[in-house]
C-alpha cells in the first residue's frame, strides 16, 4: 500500500515538474473581460470558434487567441496572470524576465533583442483606426475635407507611440497627448477635445458605448497602420523559449483553421463596414 501511495506521489510530482506555468501579464480590465468571454463561450478556450461578445474588443480577444494557442499546442501549461497598471510597465516586466507573456498583441518596434516575437497576428496594413467624436457633435454633419481633418486637434494617450507616429506622418500637427489620468471620453463628453483617435468595435453604427456617452467616428477617414502586431514572450523567462515555440504552433493551427481572421473580424480590428473608407497616408492624401 505504501509502495502504491508512492508511486502516486512520484507520479504528480513527476507531472508538477513537467508542467510550465505560462505567466502572463496585463491590465486587470482586459484579463476581467477574458474571463468574462471565456465564461461565456464554456470555459474550453480549443473550443472556442466564435469570439463575439459585449466584452470582444480587441485587446480580450487577442488575449484569448493567445491562451487558445498554447491549447493548442503540445505544451504541458497552467496560466497565471499579473496585473499591471499600464502597457508600459507590463512591457518592463516581460522584457526583464519577471514573467514570460505579456497579454496581448503588440506593434514589431516595441520588441528588442531581450524578447521573442510571435508570427504576425495582425497582419501591416491590417490595423485601422478613426476619428471619433461626440454623438450629435456637427463635424458628423459636415462634408469634411481632408485638409480640414489635418487642421483639426486629435487627441490620443501620450504613451501611444506607434499612434502618434502615424499621425504625425500623415500631417496632423495639432496632437494632443493626454496622461492616463485624463479620460478621452469624459473630456470628448465636455467638448473639452473635438475629435479624439480611436479603435473601431465590432457594431453596426461603429459606435463607442461609454458611461460618459455615445461616441461615433467621422464618417469616410481611417488610418491604416503600416506595422504588424505579434505576441511577446520574454527571452530573459527560464521557460521563454518554449513559450514562444508553442504559442508559434498553435498559431499556426488557428491561422490554419481560419480562426485568427474570424477573431480579427467579430472584434472590430478587420473591419468591414469601412472598407471603403478613405486611408489617410503619410502625404495625406
Amino acid at each position: 500500500m505504501r509502495a502504491w501511495i508512492a508511486s502516486v506521489l512520484v507520479c504528480l510530482s513527476l507531472h508538477s515538474m513537467a508542467e510550465t506555468e505560462v505567466s502572463i501579464i496585463g491590465d486587470i480590465g482586459t484579463i476581467s473581460n477574458y474571463q468574462q468571454l471565456l465564461e461565456l463561450k464554456g470555459g474550453d478556450p480549443a473550443n472556442i470558434t466564435d469570439y463575439r461578445s459585449a466584452v470582444s474588443d480587441r485587446a480580450t480577444v487577442s488575449l484569448l487567441l493567445m491562451v487558445q494557442a498554447l491549447s493548442l499546442s503540445s505544451l504541458d501549461h497552467s496560466l497565471v496572470f499579473t496585473y499591471s497598471p499600464n502597457t508600459g510597465r507590463s512591457l518592463r516586466e516581460v522584457k526583464k524576465g519577471s514573467v514570460a507573456v505579456y497579454q496581448s498583441d503588440i506593434w514589431e518596434s516595441e520588441f528588442d533583442t531581450s524578447t521573442y516575437k510571435s508570427r504576425a497576428v495582425i497582419a501591416k496594413n491590417t490595423f485601422e483606426k478613426g476619428f471619433y467624436v461626440k454623438q450629435g457633435s456637427a463635424l458628423l454633419e459636415q462634408d469634411l475635407k481632408i485638409e480640414q481633418l489635418l487642421d483639426s486637434q486629435v487627441a490620443l494617450g501620450k504613451t501611444w507611440y506607434q499612434d502618434i507616429a502615424q499621425l504625425e506622418q500623415i500631417g496632423f500637427t495639432k496632437i494632443k497627448k493626454l496622461n492616463r489620468n485624463q479620460s478621452l471620453f469624459g473630456l470628448l463628453s465636455k467638448e473639452r477635445i473635438s475629435i479624439a483617435f480611436l479603435e473601431f468595435p465590432n457594431n453596426s453604427e461603429l459606435a463607442i458605448y461609454d458611461q460618459y456617452g455615445v461616441f461615433l467616428p467621422i464618417p469616410n477617414y481611417k488610418v491604416s497602420f503600416t506595422q504588424s502586431r505579434h505576441f511577446m514572450v520574454s527571452k530573459q523567462h527560464p521557460s521563454g523559449k518554449k513559450i514562444a515555440e508553442a504559442i508559434d504552433q498553435g498559431l499556426d493551427i488557428l491561422f490554419s483553421m481560419g480562426l485568427v481572421q474570424k477573431a480579427l473580424e467579430q472584434s472590430g480590428v478587420a473591419q468591414k463596414r469601412v472598407k471603403n473608407w478613405q486611408a489617410l497616408t503619410q502625404t495625406g492624401e
